[in-house]
């Protein structure tokens, strides 16, 4: 089975949560831990890839190449940030072909107009949802692998209200998205309606877990007994590593200059080479010495 068709095998059994993952390493980590699902967030490429905010400045070409260094060490379903889908109908559709050849399984195209911005961010504006529909078809036409799945995810909730977050996603399921998802969702109240509204189109709601301090902080549990089929939790492994290793830093610095003071903080070198693979590596290379 494919892992787009494994992807859609977990809606069939929800819920579940899609780690987030910058890197490699992170991607083999989430993995170990035991997570059905890996999340590459646009708003955490931005941050590993260019050292900046999400504010639109990642190219297509390098959010490609950063999603396919992730699919390359893990064998679960990767759900890869699109943004606006880069562009208009063309680069759209453009989009998809090369998540796929990435290896990714999942998109979210979203409707903000460029320069778009992280969703938890003030000042996004919003494209029509005319438009949006007309990328989510070049997308539907682009698709090779009939099981990626495509959500459409509206961030007008913040821009133009509830009721309009509603009306773009129906019409958004009506062109044939696969997943639904308002992002930047204020509350359990409004969690409640959104999901009392768009259930009845039949298509899995997507929940974003991020601790940006917009969305209600809530357990997947939680999240599925609002009504949510399954959920992202994007950002949260950056901000692990930013804290460990701006911490590990300090205090190497602080104390001399000198490994003893952090060793407290380490992972062993040995076990981090058993981590990435070295002995089965020492041994593929041994089985073909003569």
């Amino acid at each position: 089975m494919s892992r787009s068709a494994r992807f859609r095998e977990l809606l069939r059994t929800p819920p579940f949560v899609c780690m987030g993952a910058h890197d490699a390493v992170t991607a083999k980590l989430a993995e170990q831990a035991g997570a059905p699902a890996i999340y590459v967030s646009g708003f955490v490429a931005s941050a590993i890839v260019a050292g900046a905010p999400d504010v639109g400045l990642l190219s297509q070409t390098e959010m490609f190449e950063h999603i396919r260094r992730i699919c390359r060490v893990t064998s679960v379903p990767v759900f890869a940030d699109a943004d606006t889908g880069y562009g208009g109908v063309l680069d759209a559709a453009r989009t998809i072909s090369l998540w796929e050849e990435a290896g990714a399984s999942v998109l979210h195209l979203e409707d903000q107009a460029v320069p778009k911005k992280c969703g938890h961010f003030a000042g996004k504006q919003l494209v029509s949802p005319e438009e949006m529909q007309q990328k989510l078809r070049a997308m539907l036409d682009a698709r090779r692998d009939p099981n990626f799945f495509i959500v459409a995810r509206t961030d007008s909730l913040a821009v133009t209200g509830l009721d309009d977050a509603i009306a773009r996603l129906t019409g958004y399921a009506h062109v044939g998205a696969d997943g639904l998802y308002v992002d930047a969702i204020e509350s359990v109240e409004q969690m409640k309606q959104i999901s009392d509204r768009l259930r009845p189109l039949g298509k899995p709601l997507l929940f974003n877990m991020v601790r940006s301090g917009k969305s209600p902080f809530l357990s997947l549990k939680e999240v599925y007994e609002l009504g949510f089929d399954y959920a992202l939790c994007p950002v949260e492994p950056m901000l692990a590593m930013h804290k460990a290793v701006k911490t590990m830093m300090e205090r190497f610095m602080a104390e001399g200059c000198s490994t003893n003071a952090v060793a407290d903080l380490l992972t062993p070198f040995e076990d981090f080479n058993e981590f990435v693979g070295l002995s089965e590596m020492v041994a593929r290379e041994q089985s073909y010495a003569s």
